[in-house]
C-alpha cells in the first residue's frame, strides 16, 4: 500500500515540477514578453498574404464546380481576380510596411539572443519590455494598420460587386452566399468589424 502511495505522489509531482520549470524558463507567457506587452491585437493581425487570399473572385474561381460556372465565366472571374489584386497591391504594400512596426523590435533581438554564445545578461536584456518610445510607435502603427484594414473593407465592397457582376443570374445567389461566408471569415481574421 505504501508503494502505491509513493508512486501516486511521484506521479502527481513530476508533471507539476516540469510545468513549473517550463514556465520559469520562458515557456509560458510572462509580463516581460515584448509581444505580449504589444497586446493581442498586434499578434493576431493577419499578413498581407492572408488578406490577398480573401479575393472574392478567387473564391468563386475555386468554387466554380460547386457553383456550376462555365469556362467563359471562370475566365472572366480570373480577369477580375487579377484586376482586384492589381488594384489592392499598393494597399497591401502599405499594410506590410505598417505591420512590421506593430511588433516590438526586441522580439527580433530576442530570437538572436537565444542562439549559443549569448550570456544570460544578453538574453534577459533582449526579453525586456519595449521602451516607452517603442511602445508609442507600436500603438501608433496599430492605429494606422486598423485604418488600412478599414480601407481594405471599403474596397472589398467594390471587389465583391465586380466579382458578382461576372456571375450569371442563375448562380448569383449561391455566389453571394459564398461571399457572405468569406466576409465572416474576414471578420474573424482581422478581429471583427471596426
Amino acid at each position: 500500500m505504501r508503494k502505491h502511495l509513493v508512486a501516486l505522489v511521484l506521479a502527481a509531482c513530476i508533471p507539476a515540477a516540469a510545468f513549473a520549470q517550463k514556465k520559469g524558463a520562458g515557456g509560458g507567457m510572462s509580463g516581460t514578453d515584448p509581444a505580449a506587452s504589444a497586446g493581442p491585437s498586434a499578434r493576431s493581425m493577419p499578413s498581407s498574404r492572408d488578406l490577398v487570399r480573401m479575393n472574392p473572385a478567387a473564391l468563386l474561381v475555386d468554387k466554380r464546380k460547386k457553383l456550376g460556372l462555365s469556362d467563359s465565366v471562370v475566365k472572366q472571374l480570373k480577369a477580375v481576380q487579377k484586376t482586384i489584386d492589381d488594384r489592392n497591391a499598393p494597399l497591401m504594400a502599405q499594410y506590410d510596411s505598417i505591420h512590421k512596426w506593430t511588433m516590438p523590435l526586441a522580439s527580433s533581438s530576442q530570437s538572436r539572443a537565444m542562439s549559443p554564445g549569448f550570456s544570460d545578461a544578453d538574453k534577459s536584456s533582449a526579453a525586456a519590455a519595449p521602451s516607452p518610445a517603442e511602445q508609442a510607435k507600436m500603438e501608433s502603427s496599430m492605429r494606422d494598420l486598423r485604418r488600412v484594414v478599414a480601407d481594405y473593407r471599403d474596397r472589398r465592397k467594390t471587389d465583391v460587386a465586380d466579382a458578382l457582376a461576372a456571375v450569371p443570374d442563375a448562380q448569383k445567389q449561391a455566389a453571394t452566399d459564398l461571399l457572405t461566408q468569406q466576409d465572416a471569415d474576414l471578420d474573424k481574421l482581422v478581429g471583427g468589424r471596426p
